[in-house]
């Protein structure tokens, strides 16, 4: 009787003890599993929430409310993803609040450079190569840095001067093609007294950049022309293409052909002038058109023609055509592939159409043309010869930052009264020392 309940209690108390046992190892196994786990870098999961943060500027506050909401649906793409847009109205703000947050090491996960601002802040850039955008871009790999594609423009445009018709032919002016009809021109404006020939937003100081920061290109002839600066020991002094395009810029601003007090107008008080026609003449790049058309809502009397940097007709009538707008990644982002994958949306055809239209701006995307009929005039009724604005190199940079050299501010200088000849020689000096601290 004993033996006979023995047996099967005894089988129940082994087949537990077997039972307990596997479940122990099934518990160590996971524990083991979870430890390893956690030793793994955490990914990010597709259901995360992914914040994007974005950088970027524009005087046309249209122009900001539209590509704020236009990156909103984003979030149709990417349900997951959000991006937040951060706007500054000026590219001099925005390029002081970067640096400021480059040395916090708080950089945005997406924003916007000039093409002179990549070389600041190559070493936090992602390279952009292995998008499939970037092989569509026309202009990104002109501007790779070190062999690498760091950030991309998303325009291109020339630069041109804006004038009223009506008022051309009111005074019986014609339109200039050499500098010193360019000067002519505007004399002839101001001897009339009626109008203020030119509208200069000097307060500003970057307005005069057509003059000071472009004309020394164009003078040139050599879209390296920045970089080739920094192999020159005298870059300044006469005979060079800077003191060449200098010496015609101080002839303009010593004219007063730009109101009683050019360096006390703001950019928009200026542009104000020569939107309620008190202004006859301004130049800008074809980024200025949206903003006229939103001031005066449309170009009955508006018209443009090339800066005539020439002084012979017999001689190219180049135009300084500007790519702009670059946009990087961060390369200390969180979430680079989520990142990625907007500027791959953000650079997209469909995408790039709205974009260009609304800022009215010429096209970098194969395939995709912008509905501009006031450029396609341009291109039409001037014989224009295209030239790339392309920014110094690295070396370039470091000179410019160690002699604190700034050409619109020294337009400013010169508009109110420096001589070209003092200003010539202070740079030379800067420079020379410059480039001895660096050898």
């Amino acid at each position: 009787m004993t033996k006979r309940w023995v047996s099967p209690i005894l089988a129940t108390m082994l087949t537990m003890s077997v039972i307990l046992s596997g479940c122990g190892a099934a518990s160590d196994s996971a524990s083991t599993s979870a430890s390893k786990e956690s030793e793994k870098p955490k990914q990010e999961a597709k259901s995360d929430k992914v914040t994007i943060k974005m950088a970027m500027w524009d005087v046309n506050a249209s122009f900001i409310d539209f590509l704020t909401a236009k990156v909103k649906e984003y979030s149709k793409v990417e349900s997951n993803v959000n991006v937040e847009v951060e706007a500054f109205k000026s590219d001099g703000d925005y390029l002081k609040a970067m640096k400021v947050r480059l040395s916090a090491n708080e950089m945005p996960d997406f924003f916007e450079l000039k093409p002179n601002f990549i070389n600041d802040f190559k070493s936090e850039l992602l390279p952009l190569d292995d998008l499939s955008t970037t092989a569509k871009n026309k202009y990104a790999k002109k501007y790779a840095v070190d062999g690498k594609v760091l950030a991309m423009p998303t325009v291109q445009f020339p630069e041109m001067v804006y004038y009223h018709p009506s008022i051309f032919k009111e005074l019986g002016l014609t339109v200039p093609t050499t500098w010193s009809q360019f000067l002519d021109v505007l004399n002839k404006i101001k001897e009339n007294k009626k109008y203020i020939p030119y509208a200069m937003g000097g307060k500003d100081s970057w307005p005069d950049y057509p003059f000071n920061e472009f004309m020394h290109h164009l003078t040139s002839g050599d879209e390296s022309y920045l970089s080739n600066l920094a192999t020159q020991e005298h870059p300044f002094s006469e005979g060079t293409p800077f003191y060449k395009a200098y010496s015609k810029i101080e002839t303009l601003y010593n004219a007063k052909v730009m109101g009683p007090d050019p360096l006390g107008v703001s950019w928009d008080q200026a542009t104000g002038l020569f939107e309620s026609k008190k202004a006859v003449v301004v130049a800008a790049g074809l980024w200025y058109l949206d903003t006229y058309l939103s001031k005066v809502g449309n170009t009955d009397d508006l018209a443009a023609f090339p800066m005539p940097v020439r002084d012979s007709e017999t001689d190219p009538l180049t135009v300084m055509t500007f790519t702009d707008h670059f946009y990087a990644i961060n390369k200390n982002s969180k979430h680079t592939d989520a990142v990625k994958k907007f500027m791959e949306w953000f650079y997209s055809p469909a995408v790039h159409q709205e974009y260009v239209d609304k800022v009215k701006l010429g096209a970098v995307i194969d395939g995709v043309t912008a509905n501009v009929p006031f450029l396609n005039d341009f291109y039409k009724n001037n014989k224009i010869t295209p030239f790339l604005y392309v920014p110094g190199n690295q070396k370039y940079t470091d000179l410019i930052n160690a002699t604190q050299l700034d050409w619109k501010n020294i337009g400013q200088d010169m508009m109110s009264g420096k001589k070209l000849s003092d200003i010539s020689k202070q740079l030379e000096d800067k420079w020379g020392k410059a480039r001895e601290a660096k050898k």
